[in-house]
Parts: C-alpha cells; sequence; structure tokens
C-alpha cells in the first residue's frame, strides 16, 4: 500500500509539474505555445500519449558532416508520420559537423530531398553547436549558417538556426543571423527563472519527462506564433518577398541582379530595400564574398554598393584585375 501512495504522489507530482511548466505565465506572457524536440536517442515514442500534453514538435532530421557525408536520423520518418497522423504541428533540425559553406549547401540539398513531400508547419534549423567546429572564425561559422539557409529559402522553406547562448553570443553574429532568420537558443535555467531574451523559441531544459517517451527530452517554449505566421504565407511565394530584411538579404546573395535591373524587379521597395542593404553591410563590416567564375572586382563592387578600389583597398589587392575562383573577399 506504502508502494502505491508513493507511485501516485510521483504521478501526482509530474502531472502537476507538466501542468506547472505550460500555465505559470508569471513574467512569461510571451510564452503561448509547449514542444518538445526529440530524434533517435529517445527511442520509439508513443505520440498518442504525448498529443494533449504538446502544442508542437521539432524533429531530428539527420546530421550533416563534410563533402556529402550527411546521415538521417532513424527514427525521422516514423516520428514526422506519427506527427501527421495526430496533427501535431511539426518542424524540423539538422546537427551540422560542416566546416566550410560548401558542404552546408550540400547539406542543405540533402536536408531538401529528405524532406520532397513532407510539409512542414515549423521551419527547418541549423543545429550549431558541435565541439568539432568551434575552432572556426565567427565570421566563418555565421557563412556556414547563411550557405545553408540560403538554400533552404531558395526552396520556399522557413530557414532558422539553433544554438544555445554561449554559441549566440560569442561564436556567431547573433544580430545578422537575428536580423535575418528565425532563432532557436538553448539556455536552461531552473523554477521560476525564465529567459527573458529576444529569440523565437528557448529551449528551456533537456531534463523534461513526458509520458510516451523513455528518459529525458528537451523541453521549449515559443515566444512568436510561428505556426500561425507560416500558415498564413503562400507557398507559391518564395520566402524573400515576406520581409525588407529577407530582401535585402536576396538582394546580397545576387538574387535581384544590380542597377536598372534590381530597380526594375523591387519596384516600389526599391529604396526601402536598398537602405536596408546598406544598413546590413556597414552593421557587418566582415561579411564576405567567394569568387565565383566569371566574377570581376568592380561587378562584385556593384553588387554590394562599394567601390571596386574599396575592395581592393580591403583585401590587399594589388591588381583588381587579378582575383581567382574560390578567394574570399571582405566587403
Amino acid at each position: 500500500m506504502a508502494i502505491f501512495f508513493i507511485n501516485l504522489f510521483i504521478t501526482q507530482y509530474h502531472f502537476l509539474h507538466i501542468i506547472n511548466m505550460r500555465t505559470n505565465k508569471k513574467d512569461c506572457d510571451k510564452m503561448s505555445k509547449f514542444g518538445i524536440d526529440v530524434s533517435e536517442h529517445q527511442g520509439e515514442i508513443n505520440w498518442n500519449d504525448l498529443k494533449s500534453k504538446i502544442d508542437f514538435a521539432i524533429l531530428r532530421l539527420g546530421w550533416i558532416g563534410n563533402k556529402e557525408n550527411h546521415t538521417l536520423d532513424k527514427q525521422f520518418e516514423r516520428n514526422y508520420n506519427e506527427c501527421k497522423r495526430l496533427a501535431i504541428p511539426v518542424g524540423a533540425y539538422i546537427y551540422c559537423y560542416a566546416n566550410n559553406e560548401e558542404s552546408a549547401k550540400s547539406g542543405a540539398n540533402w536536408t531538401i530531398n529528405n524532406l520532397a513531400g513532407r510539409p512542414l508547419e515549423l521551419p527547418i534549423y541549423i543545429d550549431m553547436e558541435d565541439n568539432s567546429i568551434m575552432n572556426l572564425s565567427k565570421d566563418n561559422l555565421t557563412n556556414i549558417c547563411i550557405a545553408f539557409n540560403s538554400v533552404v529559402e531558395a526552396n520556399n522553406k522557413w530557414a532558422g538556426v539553433y544554438a544555445n547562448l554561449n554559441w549566440f553570443d560569442n561564436y556567431l553574429n547573433k544580430n545578422i543571423i537575428k536580423s535575418k532568420y528565425t532563432t532557436w537558443i538553448a539556455h536552461y535555467t531552473s523554477g521560476d527563472d525564465r529567459y527573458q531574451g529576444e529569440y523565437d523559441i528557448w529551449q528551456n531544459s533537456s531534463n523534461g519527462n513526458l509520458t510516451g517517451v523513455n528518459g529525458n527530452l528537451d523541453t521549449n517554449y515559443m515566444y512568436r506564433d510561428l505556426i500561425t505566421e507560416i500558415g498564413n504565407v503562400s507557398h507559391s511565394e518564395p520566402q524573400e518577398t515576406k520581409s525588407i530584411t529577407s530582401l535585402a538579404y536576396a538582394v546580397l546573395n545576387g538574387r535581384y541582379g544590380n542597377g536598372e535591373d534590381r530597380k526594375k524587379a523591387l519596384g516600389s521597395l526599391y529604396n526601402e530595400v536598398q537602405a536596408k542593404v546598406n544598413e546590413i553591410i556597414k552593421m557587418n563590416k566582415t561579411l564576405s564574398y567567394t569568387v565565383k567564375a566569371g566574377d570581376i572586382l568592380s561587378k562584385i563592387a556593384k553588387k554590394y554598393n562599394t567601390t571596386y578600389q574599396e575592395l581592393a583597398r580591403k583585401n590587399n589587392i594589388k591588381n583588381p584585375n587579378k582575383i581567382y575562383v574560390g578567394q574570399i573577399l571582405k566587403i
């Protein structure tokens, strides 16, 4: 009998703890939705038990490495199908080992191929946290995110970046990331010490305990109603048309040409977008560009609203007529 009451107490404690996690809104009125992120580490999940306890789930699709060394999470397909069966809004994340932009793009194309025919209600996040790439510069790590997410956006998907607070503060150009993508931060606290930062999703714990999952799992609060935002956007419209900021980055990625071509493509938005382009360039003085076949310095300068003389000065180029494919230029 004593064992029965102990078990009953534990069950009630966990239930009340979950309810408290979901309903204690003190000092956290931004927190409107509660969800989890899972991978093969949680094994086979009983999604029927989870459905009433969560508002969303972000599933690990797999991980990307260098060149084409990418691997699918063993539980992704089952987790995705179960979420769809139960109408649980779902997003995806991809753990990143890639240490260069080309590998990130390869991983993004692999991601898009594996998500073909699988609609998502939440963004696709690149997960930046692995120790093996921490030795890269802040600019290189940021450019890996941009390279991955540019492919995601080109395929009419919402793109985001996941990292912990230390990574956002010390390893990524967080102002660039936050102005361009939806962001998901891991920062673990205890009790009522709620995270107050300006991020869209907060991963508040790696020790969540919910019926339906064996062992611990990550729990999250969504500050921004991404499900509604994404659901309200026409999927026939490229994502870069959704905001002045994303249009500006599309310009910086070369999607709207130069000069009169750009003015014609952007129409009435040209002045506003160009102002944002200039603001981004000024804010991020270490923005980089990788030289491609057919590039000349004056063409690159025009694209970034600067002069070839200024690019030559910044990059110690003695002869502006001599640049090479693969050369990384500071803008």
